[in-house]
């Protein structure tokens, strides 16, 4: 019995042996020489045209698709934010010399007034004594102080001078009224488009009336004067035509109504003015 599994112990080891064997052609291989032959291993790929990737470009591959993904945000350049700041203001500049090319009139004029005054009476008419009036005025567009297109012509002021006169009596005494009044208004006018060189205005201001009268009684002349502070208000359309594409001179003209307000009467005109704009 002992025999037996002695028997088959010594012949697996005989059977074993050549599977353990190494190829004669084949060098022993050390431990030392393994690391070499699997990286000889991996460097005889199939493709065998494609460079070895050592360990710092393969890291160096994986870092490029993640900066790509997510690019670093530039800090904010103050030095930038002055210099667009300071841009801005030349933009005004600009602007302004600009507009200036584009229109370059003064936005000053002089016109001549005629009309008809109705003067308030005591008769009680609706209007009062019709008389004509005449007069001038200057103009002058100071919305073109702003930088701002739509103000440039909407607003001026005129400085204006209007007289108007009255006869009235029976044969023994006549009375002789002279009115001259002085006013200053702002005015806000409302073009007809963008640009237009025609359009709507409301105005109100303020000025003095004095009034000048001589009353004949009996071959004899007595004199009054007197003045009296006057509030104007009035609505009217207003263009300036231009004539000449080679001169900035333009014909300007005015149809209005005005109220004159002086103490506890009021005087209506109704007229219109031509002047000239430069």
């Amino acid at each position: 019995m002992p025999s037996r599994p002695l028997s088959l112990l010594v012949g697996g080891l005989v059977l074993a042996s050549p599977a353990f064997a190494q190829d004669e052609d084949t060098p022993y291989s050390y431990p030392d020489d393994e690391p070499s032959q699997s990286r000889r291993g991996r460097a005889t790929s199939p493709d065998e045209d494609t460079p070895y990737a050592y360990p710092d470009d393969e890291e160096g591959q994986k870092e490029r698709p993640s900066r790509r993904r997510a690019p670093e945000r530039p800090e904010r350049d103050m030095h930038e934010d002055f210099r667009r700041a300071a841009e801005g203001e030349d933009e005004e500049k600009d602007f302004q010399r600009m507009a200036n090319l584009d229109d370059p009139n003064t936005g000053v004029a002089f016109e001549v007034i005629g009309g008809v005054m109705f003067l308030s009476s005591a008769r009680g008419q609706t209007l009062g004594d019709a008389q004509p009036a005449f007069g001038g005025r200057f103009t002058w567009e100071y919305g073109r102080l702003l930088n701002s297109e739509p103000l440039r012509e909407a607003l001026w002021f005129d400085v204006r001078y209007t007289y108007a006169g009255q006869r009235e009596g029976t044969g023994l005494i006549v009375g002789d009224t002279r009115l001259h009044y002085a006013t200053i208004a702002p005015a806000y006018e409302f073009t007809f488009g963008d640009s237009s060189d025609y359009g709507v205005f409301l105005q109100a201001g303020g000025g003095i009336a004095y009034q000048h009268t001589a009353i004949e009684a009996g071959g004899k002349v007595t004199v009054v004067d007197g003045v009296k502070s006057l509030i104007q208000y009035g609505v009217g359309l207003r263009g300036r035509t231009q004539l000449s594409a080679a001169s900035n001179v333009r014909l300007a003209w005015r149809l209005e109504a005005q109220r004159y307000r002086r103490g506890y009467q009021d005087d209506t005109f109704f007229g219109a003015s031509l002047g000239t704009a430069f």
